[in-house]
């Protein structure tokens, strides 16, 4: 009896450690709402007329709204994630630098989202019908839409830091599923691609945030 309680003990112990994993998830499904559903933007058309008044005309100010909302969830969901990420690696047999800058990449795209989703706050309230809608007139509203525009994406890049981590702990190291290993590889091969061909690393926006969601359910149910 004794020996099938320590057993069950062992097993509830190593579930819940787990459990920490799953903010990341809730990070990752933060950042796909914010800049993948409620995202907003003129087509190429409106935007190449050069118009900023055809351009602020077309913007809501709930999307607006709801996006900074979400977004800031996402950097508090990014906090909790690295807190346990951090505590996670602490307990293992491991001296890997990757495994200490896991964390540090989160927390870097959580400081730079504080700033990113703000800006969203601030477009919602300048917008039409926002609380401070009478202290800004359109240029003001479109210096703030191409500050929101792709400030949300590039400021992801952190946690493409952070996959690249991941990728090496899981194949090197053999601490992480190797799976989520392969899709880190992955995000990290794909924001790369962009920076050389663009010089820009916004694409860390759209796929960072769905390797979290991977990543946390990956990490939560591996052994450990």
């Amino acid at each position: 009896m004794t020996s099938t309680m320590a057993a069950t003990q062992g097993s509830t112990s190593t579930t819940s450690r787990g459990t920490w994993a799953l903010w990341g998830s809730a990070a990752g499904l933060c950042g796909i709402l914010t800049n993948m559903v409620f995202a907003q933007g003129p087509d190429e058309k409106v935007r190449a007329a050069g118009d900023p008044a055809a351009v602020v005309d077309l913007l809501s100010r709930t999307n607006a709204h709801i996006s900074a909302n979400t977004g800031y969830l996402a950097v508090v969901c990014l906090l909790f994630f690295a807190a346990g990420l951090a505590r996670w690696g602490s307990a293992q047999a491991s001296d890997s630098l990757a495994l200490r800058v896991a964390p540090m990449g989160l927390v870097a795209s959580a400081g730079a989202l504080i700033a990113s989703y703000g800006v969203k706050g601030q477009l919602a309230a300048y917008l039409e019908g926002g609380f401070n809608e009478s202290s800004a007139n359109v240029a003001n509203r479109y210096f703030f839409f191409l500050l929101d525009d792709l400030a949300g994406y590039f400021s992801w890049f952190g946690v493409t830091i952070t996959a690249g981590c991941l990728a090496w702990l899981a194949f090197r190291e053999r601490l992480v599923v190797r799976w989520v290993g392969a899709v880190g590889a992955l995000v990290v091969i794909a924001v790369a691609l962009n920076l050389v061909a663009f010089g820009f690393t916004g694409f860390s926006g759209v796929v960072a945030p769905v390797f979290l969601l991977l990543a946390g359910i990956g990490l939560s149910r591996q052994r450990t």
